[in-house]
């Protein structure tokens, strides 16, 4: 794009990272040029079977014209690059100023008409912050209402949205050749950010306003959400400690039902938490826009019996035969999963319980090595199975599709983080005597003892601390290797492009200014397209995987501490590292993730609150089956522990209602706001409406307003205040004279 296509299209100051308006800012450096989205469009080397060459480029040729001509309808701006691969090619998407201001008013009516933001907002899309504003240029962005974020989620919906709803329609579900869509990077930002958090131990409010304005509310949500739980577990490590030293037995029924509370309390005091973002972001109610997803395709379109506007339509019992499909597909999976786990688990057993034969201290650490290898794999092929059958089912709006995929992310965890554990408490420890007779049918050498809870202790302290330090591994060691490695053969592969393009542009005949400025223009546009090339190389962000680690660690600390009670210490001390870690990875080692915005943490907190009442359920029993008294064989036993885990469900029921009565008797910062933005948002409109002396306080004792009213003319005519008031004095006297 030329120097005077960029000029006045934006605020410069604000947005210099991403919008160079001269040469001379070109020449620097800028990081992102006039880039808003890389739209990657792949495609295969060789065609499908039964497809000529001939015919296979025609079609691709026809899709990236069709491509081009969305991006064009919407007023959107491109150039095509050639990709580092040679079936890739990128296209740079950037979105002027004056189909950008469009599109943010209607998005801001939108979020006014919802509820979302409740401060008035003017002809122009601005905010009303009660005071007259200066007059800017129509090309200029008032600095102090678009954030960077709101600007890439605004460019990012025109991309993705369909036709109807202002958008070009292109993403990765609806055009075949179509990768992946992504932001670049801001580098001097990212840089600042790292070297900020690694001086100080908090994350402060204005560190969570940064991410949110660079990075999206969804993503600034999880931060605060993690900082929170990091510091909520303060608690737990505190009692943990002293329950460890203290309590010779530690499946104390008391000790587990403090836990519980915890949980408990965290939970509600979290909402609340989730409540003050939501406000102070201005995402108040934002759950209520049901955003079309995608992917989403319906049989034919109606009229929207709200808006009145034509939109796809699927029919119910359609979407509902889909999900019920999709059952058995996931339920196959999770099986095979469980399959997995258990079968590690028995390997493990076998090898350090039981197995005294030759190689036996080579062989005691193949469950481990097993375990790091072969689970991952395994929930891998999960997350893309689940995913195939999430779009499948064809959700209507993003929301729906979220909620759904959460769900299955989270089936899929629980079985691998806790399913090995139940067994163990549950079937091993109770019935571990019993296999013995089998061993010795095949002659298998062993040396069994009697497997007590230290077997359970351990395996928690295994997934704990061996656990979150592999999980540290594969996050940060090996994105980091990859960064390391992957930059140098990008860079030697794309060595004799970059050489061929900069001697042609030398072999130009132009005049020396010309040919300089050219030169300059080249070098910095191959400075910034190998930045190109490697952000295109990197994975997406999955914010899902850092909220999944988080919810089942959460799950080890409230449902398992009664095991281990320094659980809840091992997690603090890994999330200290996890919150400087997460932000690292977020910036070097994946893609920029795409804003979003979030007024909570989604399905994860009803995870979060499932987990927390399996809590009542794990205390109770592990409390009752492993005391020194217990029989564990005595036929009893079962329903004992069922009745204790019956008490503690209703205990745990009691203490909720406590804690969320009292919690709510508090009236929290956010509720005060919101009533305060209302009230003036009402007076406004009030004042808008009429003057206010006249629209309220108007004589309406009046005859002349009451004129037209037979029955007002009848009461005023017979009003006589003085006379009915000393005749009621009058009855009230005489009610109390004797007889």
């Amino acid at each position: 794009m030329t120097e005077s296509a960029t000029q006045g299209l934006v605020d410069t100051g604000r947005f210099s990272h991403l919008f160079p308006t001269t040469s001379k800012q070109y020449a620097a450096g800028i990081p992102n040029s006039v880039v808003d989205y890389v739209i990657v469009f792949r495609y295969a080397k060789n065609p499908p079977k039964n497809t000529s060459r001939e015919a296979y480029a025609s079609q691709v040729s026809q899709d990236f014209e069709s491509l081009g001509s969305k991006l064009a309808s919407s007023g959107l701006l491109y150039q095509v690059k050639q990709g580092a691969e040679d079936n890739t090619l990128l296209i740079l998407v950037h979105c002027p100023w004056s189909v950008l201001k469009k599109h943010l008013f209607r998005s801001r009516i939108h979020d006014f008409l919802i509820g979302v933001r409740v401060e008035d907002v003017d002809e122009s899309g601005r905010r009303d912050s009660g005071h007259a504003e200066s007059k800017t240029d129509e090309n200029e962005l008032p600095r102090h209402d678009l954030t960077e974020a709101e600007r890439l989620r605004l460019v990012y919906d025109m991309i993705t949205l369909p036709v109807n709803d202002g958008g070009a329609n292109v993403s990765p579900d609806t055009d075949k050749f179509v990768d992946s869509i992504f932001a670049l990077h801001n580098d001097e930002l990212n840089k600042s950010w790292i070297q900020s958090w690694n001086k100080k131990w908090l994350i402060h409010e204005t560190d969570l306003q940064l991410i949110r304005d660079h990075l999206g509310e969804k993503v600034a949500m999880y931060f605060a959400f993690l900082q929170n739980y990091t510091l909520a577990l303060a608690v737990p490590a505190v009692m943990g400690v002293i329950a460890h030293f203290t309590l010779k037995n530690t499946f104390n029924i008391f000790y587990g039902i403090a836990m519980m509370i915890w949980s408990v309390v965290y939970l509600e005091l979290w909402q609340r938490k989730e409540r003050n973002l939501a406000v102070k972001w201005g995402v108040r109610n934002f759950s209520r826009h049901d955003k079309q997803h995608p992917g989403f395709t319906g049989d034919t379109v109606v009229r929207d019996a709200v808006t009145g506007e034509m939109v796809p339509y699927c029919a119910p019992w359609r979407l509902f035969m889909r999900r019920v499909l999709t059952l058995p597909g996931v339920a196959i999976a999770a099986a095979g999963l469980s399959v997995v786990v258990g079968f590690v688990f028995m390997v493990e057993v076998f090898l350090h319980e039981y197995y005294t034969g030759p190689f036996h201290q080579f062989l005691h650490y193949a469950p481990t090595i097993g375990y790091v290898l072969l689970i991952p794999t395994m929930s891998g092929f999960y997350t893309k199975w689940v995913k195939v059958l999430n779009d499948w089912e064809n959700h209507k709006t993003e929301a729906g599709w979220e909620y759904s995929y959460t769900q299955k992310i989270f089936v899929a965890n629980f079985l691998v983080g806790y399913l090995s554990l139940f067994i163990t408490a549950y079937v091993y420890i109770p019935f571990g005597e019993h296999l013995l007779p089998y061993l010795d049918v095949f002659n298998i050498q062993h040396n069994h003892q009697k497997v007590g809870t230290e077997r359970l202790k351990a395996q928690l302290m295994y997934f704990i601390i061996t656990g979150q330090t592999v999980g540290f591994f594969t996050e940060m060691i090996v994105p980091r290797i990859k960064a390391f490695i992957l930059p140098k053969v990008m860079t030697y592969f794309n060595k004799g492009k970059s050489d061929k393009k900069i001697s042609d542009s030398n072999s130009t005949e132009l005049d020396a200014k010309t040919l300089e400025a050219k030169d300059v223009m080249t070098e910095a546009e191959n400075k910034f397209m190998q930045k190109v090339y490697d952000e295109v190389a990197m994975e997406e962000y999955n914010i899902y995987t850092d909220y999944v680690e988080m919810v089942i660690q959460f799950g080890y600390v409230s449902v398992f501490s009664t095991i281990w009670p320094l659980t809840a210490l091992c997690c603090l001390i890994n999330n200290m590292i996890e919150i400087r870690g997460d932000a690292i990875k977020v910036c070097k080692y994946t893609r920029r993730p795409t804003p979003r915005r979030a007024e909570s943490i989604g399905p994860w907190l009803g995870n979060m609150q499932t987990l927390a009442w399996l809590s009542s359920i794990t205390s109770a029993s592990f409390a009752y089956l492993y005391r020194s008294t217990t029989d564990i064989h005595s036929p009893w036993t079962p329903i004992f522990t069922i009745m204790a885990i019956m008490a503690n469900e209703h205990v745990f029921i009691v203490i909720q209602a406590i804690v969320r009565y009292a919690i709510q008797l508090v009236p929290t910062w956010a509720d005060i706001v919101a009533r305060q933005q209302e009230f003036k948002l009402k007076k406004t409109w009030l004042d808008r409406t009429a003057n206010e002396e006249q629209f309220v306080a108007k004589d309406i004792g009046s005859k002349e307003e009451a004129s037209n009213n037979e029955l007002d003319m009848f009461w005023m005519e017979h009003q006589k205040p003085e006379s009915e008031l000393e005749a009621a004095k009058a009855t009230i006297r005489s009610s109390f004279k004797s007889d």
